[in-house]
């Protein structure tokens, strides 16, 4: 039997707080740890030397060997709520190492087939199929890469996290459809779907996981909502 490292076991902790939440419904969900995986000075050099980026030490800290890590979930049958979500990982090297760059618009502009070339998927939706996916951006001596969500409408927000952050974060939302606008530019007083579900994590996690801080996700919806919508974008 694999012995878990103390962060590994954090997020067998997130599985298994969705599996034993009454009002949750888990769909699917992985945790088997890849017993190839190595670990994380191994991992990390592996990436630092193709890649040429010198990361730091928040990435070993956050090292895992799940091979998938993940969960889809739905909130269970009620007339008041309903509310979805799922996140599913996989290790550094693994997304940064054995991935193709993402196709993610067509008639792409050089901007965008210069950030394309350089984004792998560290998060994605697989179960439910949204689209929605986080990437983290690949560039030669930046110790801290930038992460970048989303495919919505052929647009991608850089997010105010960094990897770590990112996976932080992901832990106290669970997987949330939409939480990562939290840490975006994008204004949210133009998209009921997404605001009317942020609301509802933040009304009911605090109740149904309250060991988490949900305080400072709730100052940034309320800043999110008072952002003006751009002049002739598209609500």
């Amino acid at each position: 039997m694999i012995e878990l490292s103390g962060y590994e076991q954090t997020w067998i902790d997130v599985l298994d707080e969705l599996q034993n939440c009454p009002e949750i419904e888990v769909l699917n969900e992985y945790r088997e740890i890849d017993p190839e995986v190595e670990d994380a000075e191994t991992s990390l050099s592996a990436v630092a030397h193709v890649t040429r980026m010198p990361l730091g030490a928040s990435f070993r800290d956050c090292h895992f060997r799940f091979e998938y890590l993940g969960s889809a979930w739905q909130s269970a049958e009620s007339k008041d709520h309903f509310i979805t979500g799922e996140f599913c990982l996989q290790p550094l090297e693994t997304t940064v190492l054995n991935q193709s760059p993402l196709e993610l618009w067509a008639d792409m502009t050089p901007e965008q087939e210069r950030l394309q070339f350089e984004l792998r998927a560290i998060d994605g939706t697989p179960e439910w199929g949204t689209g929605h996916l986080a990437a983290l951006r690949v560039q030669p001596g930046i110790a801290e890469p930038e992460i970048w969500f989303d495919k919505t409408s052929d647009h991608y927000y850089q997010l105010e996290l960094d990897y770590q952050g990112y996976l932080d974060a992901l832990r106290v939302t669970k997987g949330t459809f939409g939480w990562q606008y939290l840490f975006t530019a994008s204004p949210l007083n133009g998209g009921k779907a997404t605001l009317d579900r942020l609301r509802t994590m933040l009304d009911l996690f605090p109740k149904w996981f309250p060991d988490h801080d949900y305080e400072p996700f709730r100052r940034r919806l309320n800043l999110a909502i008072s952002r003006p919508w751009p002049r002739g974008a598209r609500k």
